[in-house]
């Protein structure tokens, strides 16, 4: 019976024990999803700000376009005044 009891016991002391290790991985990798999902979220973030900023670079392309070809015609249609 004696043995029976020190078995337990020592199966109960072995079960408290694997019990505190499980707990304290389940709060590393609880720690590593929060650290990875906050990366996730600054990475997010910066693809958006990436996304607006080539956007303002794409308008800007395009209006200095727009300006060039402007004043290509201003001086093509100089040119033919001249020669008319």
């Amino acid at each position: 019976m004696w043995k029976l009891l020190t078995d337990w016991l020592l199966s109960t002391l072995n079960m408290a024990r694997e019990l505190q290790e499980h707990r304290s991985t389940i709060r590393q990798v609880e720690a590593r999803v929060r650290d990875l999902e906050e990366a996730i979220k600054l990475l997010a973030q910066e693809q958006r700000h990436a996304r607006q900023f080539d956007a303002v670079e794409r308008e800007k392309l395009l209006l200095s376009v727009k300006q060039e070809l402007a004043g290509a015609k201003k001086l093509s249609s100089g040119r033919t005044k001249k020669r008319s």
